[in-house]
């Protein structure tokens, strides 16, 4: 196998939004699906991850490539940048409730991974666990004690993963139901020390 993994470019959004969407189990499809006329929610979330000096800038994430071709991907940041990003405009209020488990759940002082997802042809590999240890070094190099995530609780495979690789479950909230949202249940927090 020859992996690389490296911080995500310009030509790399295209994959990040697919990583978002994956990875959200429909929150993002919930939240930004038709803001914007005549656009497809892939192509509204590239528009997020384009926007430089934010959270959800694609420099904010890692790409790994199998191959030369990428395969998936992780976006992450401290959780203290969250508060120098503007309102996002595409985002009303009405939409906003689907993400109030996270909100009340959210993690503050650490490093957060917002999304980790792989293509089909690239998961059981041992690539995402890969991407994971990246993150954590990256935390690591940045002076981070905690990392921290969220999952869907149905996910059994990431929360199985996240579980192996030492996080533990630091709260819980129902997911709100949506008919975009994948899962019912509980969305949890989780977080490891580093």
């Amino acid at each position: 196998m020859d992996l690389k993994i490296r911080t995500a470019l310009t030509c790399d959004i295209p994959h990040l939004a697919y990583i978002w969407l994956e990875a959200t189990g429909g929150v993002i499809e919930a939240l930004y699906e038709g803001a914007i006329p005549g656009r497809q929610t892939n192509e509204i979330v590239e528009h997020v991850f384009s926007r430089s000096g934010t959270t959800t800038c694609f420099s904010n994430a890692i790409i790994a490539e199998e191959g030369g071709a990428v395969v998936g991907g992780l976006h992450a940041y401290p959780e203290a940048d969250e508060a120098h990003d503007p309102c996002d405009p595409l985002v009303g209020e009405d939409r906003l409730s689907v993400a109030k488990p996270f909100s009340e759940l959210h993690p503050t002082g650490n490093y957060y991974i917002v999304a980790v997802a792989m293509y089909p042809q690239a998961r059981n590999k041992g690539i995402a666990k890969q991407l994971l240890q990246r993150a954590e070094l990256n935390a690591k190099s940045l002076g981070f004690e905690q990392i921290s995530l969220h999952v869907f609780e149905q996910n059994s495979v990431a929360h199985s993963l996240y579980l192996r690789l030492g996080y533990q479950e630091e709260g819980r909230r129902c997911v709100v139901a949506h008919p975009r949202i994948r899962y019912d249940g509980d969305i949890l927090l989780m977080t490891k020390s580093l």
